[in-house]
Formats: structure tokens, C-alpha cells, sequence
């Protein structure tokens, strides 16, 4: 039998009954549980890293590191006394061959034009006179025009001067007359003495009325070749071609200004060119640096009278430097920081103390120290990036 009671539907006017008794404590007890979790946040504070201990048996300093007698760090440490240096041959260096331009002729062109011909190749010998190439030019032209002109002219004022001295001898004409003619025939032999001599200034040969050919001022070889057949030049074309004499050569080491040392005009020099050692001596240490290598020229001069040295070839230079370091080091034991060079020195109580050095050009794994330390020094020459990394690490 159904329970009327429990199905009847509730009169109007009442309000239904809460279907979920339970929603409004789950929602206070989640805002407590939030409020709860901020509160820890905020009061939460990320704990420091761990600072990292020196390396077991080392104290590390600034600038020094000492370690206990059995710390294990002895094993790749060694300590020696600083050795005495002596003048020493630097570590080749590579260098170029290259003609010298004392004895060399760089030719252009003295009037404007086209190349017509070339007669001679880059490497090639010739003698003084040969022709070298041929240029057709209308400014030639122009001027031979000009200097057969200034000869007619003169020819011209000549015969006028015969006549007027014959009209004035026969009393026909004053004597002013022939003051007159006479100047005309100077005025017209000094314009072709001076169309003459813009000819002859030009230094070439005729190839015809409106062409020159350019011939070696010097016996020689070619060295420089910028020209090809139809390429028109100018006066502003520069260097077009070189000649130059061989017999001597430069060869040029770029070396970073802090190599260059005490390296000085005159010094002693050893050049190897595959296996053949030549000696010779610097003839010039620039006294600017190279714009575009950003590095100092240092020239040495050589004698090539066979010829075997060829501009443009590769060659090993050496150079005797006279400078007395006070000691020499393994290159391990010198440590830089790009700015400054140091090593690490052994003190009365076993500390190895950073000491700041002034290096010379390293030669054979040896560094000479020019100044900072003295012979019999205890310098670290072995492990000594060891102990600077250390002091990096913990300062």
C-alpha cells in the first residue's frame, strides 16, 4: 500500500527541501585548505645553494693556494727554480716574399685611351726598352696634330722674316719691320720646342698617329700585371704595370705588437724557403701598424741572385733576439688573462702566490720572463692551471 504521505506533491506556497545538505561545508572547508596553502607559500623561502668546499687539502686565498703536505694535488704540481736566459732564436714565424719596391717601376698610362695590345705576361723577363703594351689614343693624335702646326708655323714665320730682312736691306720697309718678324719666328720655334717635349715627356715609342707603346724603363721581371686588351685607361688608372729587378727581395713577417720585442733594424735573421735556409738581417721594423692585418710589418732584406726567391711565395722566418731575459720558463708555467701575464711562485711557508710577469716571444716551449722574477726563484712549472682555477672558482 502506497505511503500518501511521502508522494504527495508539496502544496503552493512552501519551498522545496535543500537537496545537498552538505555542499556548503565542502566549500568552507576548501577556502580554509586555500587559505592555508598562500599563507605557506608566502612564508616559504627557497633555501642558498650549497656553497662548494675547496678541493680536500687546499686553502684557497685572493691570490694564493696552499696545500697540506698530503693533499693530493702534489701529484700534478712540480716546483723548480727559475733558470737563467740567454739571447735566443724566437719560434718561426710565417712570412712572404716580396720585390723591392726601391728597385722596382711601376708604370700607368700617360694619356688617355684603349689597350691595343699586350706584349708581355706577369712573371716574364725583359730588357730595357721592350715594348710592354700599346695603347690607341686620340689625345696622341691631338698632339702631333699640334707640333706639325708649330712647325708650319715657324716655317711660316721664317720665310716671312727672309722677306721683311730682304724689303727692310732695300730700304722698302722701316726697320720696326723687322724687329716684328723676328719675334714671330721665336714665339714659333718655342711652340714646337714645348709640343716637342710634351712628346718626348711621354717616354713611349709611335705605334702610329694615334697610338704609343709603353716600353721598360728597366731590365727586370714583371711583377704586376692590371691591364687586358680593350680595357680603357686613364691617368687616374694608377699602376697598370711593374717591373721590377729581382736580385734582391724583402721578406715581410706581420707579427702582433707584442711579439715584436726589442726586434730592431739590423738584427739577425734566419729564412727558410721549403728546405733551403737563407741568413739575412731585418731591414725595417714598421714604425705604424697595417691597417688591414692590424699586425707590424718586419722586413728582412735577401740577396737573390739566382733568382730563387719568387715575390708572392711562402716563406719561415727566425729572429735572433738580443734582449738578456732575466729567466726563461716552460710555456705551461706562464698563465695570462689576456691583459696581463703571471705565474705562481712558492713562499717561505710552501703558499703559491700569483706574481704578475713581463713576457717576452716564446722559443722553443721556453718563455723568457723579462722582468718579475729572478734566477733560482721557486716558480710552479707544472700544475699551475690548476691552482688558477681554483682561485676562479672560489672568488
Amino acid at each position: 500500500m502506497t505511503d500518501q504521505a511521502s508522494t504527495a506533491e508539496p502544496s503552493p506556497g512552501t519551498s522545496k527541501p535543500n537537496r545537498n545538505p552538505m555542499r556548503i561545508p565542502v566549500l568552507i572547508g576548501a577556502l580554509l585548505l586555500g587559505a592555508g596553502t598562500i599563507g605557506l607559500a608566502c612564508r616559504y623561502h627557497r633555501p642558498d645553494p650549497p656553497v662548494e668546499a675547496p678541493a680536500p687539502g687546499m686553502t684557497v686565498g685572493s691570490n694564493s693556494v696552499k696545500l697540506t703536505q698530503d693533499a693530493p694535488q702534489w701529484a700534478v704540481i712540480k716546483v723548480a727554480p727559475a733558470e737563467a736566459a740567454e739571447p735566443h732564436w724566437t719560434d718561426p714565424v710565417p712570412g712572404r716574399i716580396v720585390f723591392d719596391e726601391g728597385r722596382a717601376s711601376r708604370l700607368g698610362t700617360p694619356l688617355a685611351g684603349r689597350v691595343t695590345n699586350i706584349a708581355v705576361d706577369r712573371g716574364q723577363r725583359v730588357k730595357s726598352g721592350a715594348p710592354l703594351y700599346t695603347i690607341a689614343s686620340p689625345s696622341l693624335a691631338d698632339m702631333r696634330t699640334d707640333r706639325e702646326k708649330a712647325i708650319v708655323e715657324r716655317n711660316t714665320a721664317k720665310l716671312n722674316l727672309d722677306r721683311t730682312q730682304a724689303l727692310v736691306d732695300a730700304q722698302s720697309l722701316p726697320g720696326k719691320e723687322l724687329v716684328a718678324s723676328k719675334q714671330q719666328l721665336a714665339e714659333a720655334e718655342l711652340a714646337v720646342q714645348l709640343s716637342e717635349q710634351k712628346l718626348a715627356s711621354l717616354r713611349v715609342s709611335g705605334a702610329g698617329e694615334a697610338a704609343f707603346t709603353v716600353t721598360a724603363p728597366r731590365d727586370g721581371v714583371v711583377v704586376e700585371k692590371n691591364l687586358s686588351v680593350g680595357q680603357e685607361v686613364d691617368t687616374t688608372s694608377g699602376t697598370v704595370m711593374a717591373i721590377a729587378d729581382l736580385s734582391f727581395v724583402w721578406v715581410v713577417a706581420d707579427l702582433f705588437e707584442g711579439d715584436v720585442g726589442s726586434l730592431t733594424a739590423g738584427a739577425k735573421a734566419k729564412v727558410s724557403v721549403g728546405d733551403t735556409e737563407l741568413e739575412g738581417v731585418i731591414d725595417q721594423v714598421s714604425a705604424v701598424v697595417d691597417p688591414e692585418r692590424h699586425t707590424v710589418p718586419v722586413r728582412v732584406k735577401l740577396a737573390n741572385p739566382e733568382g730563387v726567391l719568387r715575390p708572392n711565395a711562402y716563406a719561415q722566418i727566425r729572429f735572433f733576439d738580443p734582449t738578456k731575459a732575466m729567466v726563461a720558463l716552460p710555456a705551461e708555467a706562464v698563465m695570462s688573462d689576456g691583459a696581463k701575464s703571471y705565474v705562481y711562485i712558492q713562499d717561505k711557508d710552501k703558499a703559491f702566490i700569483h706574481r704578475d710577469v713581463t713576457v717576452g716571444s716564446p722559443s722553443g716551449g721556453k718563455v723568457p720572463v723579462l722582468a718579475g722574477l729572478k734566477p733560482q726563484d721557486p716558480v710552479v712549472v707544472q700544475g699551475a692551471i690548476l691552482l688558477d682555477n681554483q682561485i676562479q672558482l672560489d672568488n
